[in-house]
């Protein structure tokens, strides 16, 4: 199938609906409406949650996919993927406000210039361990978050892994690897994981100078009771999936780009 050029950017969405109309909002102001799609994927959140984004029809082209139940974030970006109809698919979190102008077309461009690039995106570690644990002194990023180390200086810098804040994939790659894998269960490891799938698929991982603000430095719905209901134990689920990931990827474990 031959998808237009442009980006399809896919949100999961469960309840916070502050949260994504901050990071929407961001989006609209510095995308282009010509240039994208949006896909929201809702996992079953209040109704105010559709009413927003029927409300913003005239300002973007919207995909709005709506769950019954809560199915997680991996399988809902996964759904995402699957709907968007453009050569390039952005993954961005509910969380996450986009601060430069032109921010897709930066990313797309460095894309298209260097075609074994699979996947780019806002921040990523160029070292990680075999234990599925990364190095956090070798972070690079632009983000705009005071207990992080220095933002980086360069365009672009390639990277081992990348954060699952917001990243782009290429089609090419999406078409090799099908989506996110889904062992995972609720969430974690699955940034780690599709970057590993990338380089095994002889793609390369690369940061692009975006500068941009994850609130709070993430984590926001695991905050919530609601998520707490669900995943009782997040750190063992992030222990669990750190163990499956390590086993998985234990013949490309460690992983370290110069």
């Amino acid at each position: 199938m031959n998808n237009p050029k442009g980006a399809s950017i896919v949100i999961v969405v469960w309840n916070q609906i502050g949260y994504a109309k901050l990071t929407v909002d961001f989006l609209l102001k510095n995308t282009p409406p010509t240039s994208f799609e949006l896909v929201v994927v809702d996992n079953g959140s209040r109704p105010n949650v559709k009413a927003y984004f029927d409300s913003i029809r005239d300002k973007a082209d919207v995909n709005y996919i709506r769950n019954e139940e809560n199915l997680g974030p991996i399988r809902g970006i996964n759904q995402g993927i699957k709907a968007a109809k453009y050569s390039y698919v952005a993954v961005i979190h509910t969380d996450v406000l986009i601060l430069e102008s032109g921010w897709m077309e930066k990313i797309i461009s460095v894309m298209e210039n260097d075609p074994k690039i699979g996947i780019a995106g806002l921040a990523g570690r160029k070292e990680i361990y075999n234990t599925g644990c990364v190095n956090e002194e070798s972070l690079k990023h632009s983000l705009q978050d005071d207990d992080l180390n220095e933002p980086m200086t360069e365009d672009v810098a390639e990277v081992a892994v990348l954060d699952g804040l917001c990243f782009v994939l290429r089609r090419e790659l999406i078409d090799k690897i099908g989506g996110l894998d889904e062992t995972y269960g609720y969430m974690h490891c699955y940034d780690l994981d599709v970057s590993m799938q990338s380089a095994e698929a002889g793609f390369k991982n690369v940061v692009v100078k975006v500068p941009a603000l994850h609130l709070a430095n993430g984590g926001m719905t695991r905050k919530t009771r609601a998520y707490k209901r669900i995943v009782k134990d997040d750190y063992g689920l992030l222990k669990q999936n750190c163990k499956i990931f390590s086993r998985k990827w234990r013949n490309m474990l460690p992983r370290k780009v110069a």
